[in-house]
């Protein structure tokens, strides 16, 4: 009896072993903290980051002067940046030698004086345009081109009858919008840019020259005007915009690498280059101040006292005022010009309006 209960206890428990080693064994558990939860069904998986698209080189021609403010507080401000441009500056010191370079691809844009070289490339077959305005002469605005007058020229009196200008030395650059202001201001007296000595030298010597005396005229604009009023050498005398009311003093140019082999660049320049204007046209603020002395090497003082050219926010280049037509019809009668060059192969204002647009 107690035998068969032994073996009744001993069979349960071989049975017992038997049904434990055939269960599956427990999966295994991290040492870590539980996962975070699942995201909420509303909200919306994080996009994969974005390959930053390349930069797309360009070069523009500059000079130090005030009225390429805008192109450098678009550079500094990463205007340009904003459209993936990257801008090399390039410094070329006549407009003249900015359209060989311009038309034949070395340069992507250039931005300079209206004058005769523009013309004449454009009339001898160059893909040159005209895009958008860079400065015009303002008849209620200062000063920021002018004729400057030694001052005891202007003391004596010798002026008062403006035929006495005669055989006196005018610095100026020729067949430029200088030449042109001259003439308009002589035509009333009978005499012409032919009845002075026209020095073309350049504008740190047009100084030098009011100060020892071997100039007596110059045509200037800021910041060479307040250095020579300040230092005692001349006076401010027949301001242009008073000669050339709204004459489109200077200009942006495109080339055929942005007019045909790549026009989106070009808008994408011009937003760029609009956002700096309006920016400009804030005024004589720290900001514009600090960015401008930087680029032009000009003192902060110098840069604050001096004349700004207007510029129009929106870029537009007026033909019915801009003194254009004025400005070709004298070229062509001074042997200048080859001939007239009409509007239509002159301008090109669809990247301006393109980039009004998408300033809207």
């Amino acid at each position: 009896m107690q035998r068969n209960a032994f073996q009744s206890v001993l069979y349960l428990l071989l049975l017992a072993l038997i049904i434990s080693g055939c269960a599956p064994n427990p999966t295994p558990q991290p040492v870590t903290s539980a996962p975070p939860p699942a995201p909420a069904a509303t909200e919306a998986a994080a996009p994969a980051a974005e390959t930053p698209a390349e930069m797309v080189k360009l070069t523009v021609s500059i000079l130090p002067f005030l009225s390429y403010a805008p192109i450098f507080i678009a550079k500094e401000e990463g205007y340009f940046a904003e459209q993936g441009l990257e801008v090399e500056f390039v410094r070329i010191d006549r407009t003249s030698e900015a359209m060989p370079a311009l038309a034949q691809r070395q340069i992507d844009v250039a931005s300079g004086f209206f004058d005769v070289s523009t013309l004449n490339a454009v009339a001898q077959g160059g893909e040159i345009k005209y895009v958008s305005d860079k400065g015009y002469l303002d008849p209620a605005g200062c000063a920021a081109s002018t004729f400057v007058i030694r001052k005891d020229i202007l003391e004596s009196g010798a002026l008062d009858d403006l035929r006495n200008i005669k055989g006196m030395k005018v610095a100026l650059t020729p067949a430029s919008s200088a030449e042109y202001a001259l003439d308009l201001l002589l035509k009333d007296v009978g005499l012409s840019s032919s009845d002075v000595e026209i020095l073309n030298i350049p504008l740190p010597a047009r100084l030098d020259g009011m100060g020892n005396k071997s100039v007596d005229i110059a045509a200037v604009s800021d910041p060479w005007t307040i250095r020579i009023v300040n230092a005692g050498y001349g006076e401010i005398w027949n301001p242009w915009q008073k000669l050339m009311p709204n004459f489109q003093f200077s200009i942006n140019m495109y080339g055929p690498n942005l007019l045909k082999k790549n026009p989106e660049i070009g808008r994408k320049y011009m937003i760029a280059y609009l956002k700096g204007v309006r920016q400009y046209n804030q005024g004589k603020t720290p900001r514009n101040i600090e960015i401008i002395a930087a680029a032009t090497q000009i003192d902060p003082k110098e840069v604050e006292q001096s004349c700004w050219m207007s510029m129009r926010d929106d870029g537009m280049i007026d033909l019915a005022t801009s003194g254009i037509s004025g400005f070709q019809e004298w070229a062509i009668a001074k042997g200048l010009l080859i001939s007239e060059v009409a509007p239509e192969d002159l301008l090109d204002l669809s990247f301006v309006t393109a980039a009004n647009e998408a300033l809207k």
